[in-house]
C-alpha cells in the first residue's frame, strides 16, 4: 500500500544514534510499494544530514553514504496546494513544512508514516492512519 513518508522516518534510519526497527520496518515497506514525498523532501533530508555531519553525530563519509542511498528509493514527489498548506498549518498549529505530510494524506487519502509526535496527534486528528 502507497503512503506518504515523512522525513522523520528516513533521518531515523540514517542516524546512527538513532536507528531503530521502527524505521527499517517502514523503509522495508518501500519493497513493495513507494512513497509520496512533498517536494520539500529531498531538502529536508539532506538538510538533517548535513547539520548530523557537522555537528559529530555522523562522518562526513557516512553522510555522503547516507544521501547516495536514498537516491534509490521509490518516492514519488509532489507538489503539495500552498493555500492548502496554509489553512492545515492555522487550522493544527503545525508548520507549513509538516503541513504539506498532512495535506498529501489527507488528499489522497493514505496512510503516513511519521515520527514527528505533533504531526502524527494532528494526523490523527484529521483521520488519518499512522503507519507503525
Amino acid at each position: 500500500m502507497t503512503f506518504v513518508l515523512d522525513a522523520s522516518v528516513v533521518v531515523a534510519c540514517v542516524m546512527p544514534d538513532e536507528t531503530s526497527q521502527r524505521a527499517t520496518a517502514v523503509l522495508g515497506r518501500l519493497t513493495k510499494t513507494h512513497a509520496i514525498v512533498p517536494s520539500l523532501w529531498s531538502y529536508e533530508v539532506a538538510s538533517a544530514i548535513h547539520n548530523a555531519a557537522r555537528r559529530g553525530r555522523m562522518t562526513e563519509a557516512d553522510a555522503a553514504l547516507a544521501l547516495r542511498s536514498l537516491v534509490n528509493l521509490p518516492l514519488t514527489h509532489v507538489e503539495p496546494e500552498p493555500t492548502r498548506l496554509i489553512e492545515i498549518a492555522q487550522m493544527t498549529g503545525l508548520t507549513v513544512y509538516d503541513s504539506s505530510y498532512l495535506a498529501l494524506s489527507m488528499s489522497r487519502g493514505l496512510p503516513l508514516a511519521t515520527f514527528d509526535d505533533r504531526l502524527a496527534a494532528a494526523a490523527i486528528k484529521a483521520g488519518v492512519q499512522i503507519l507503525a
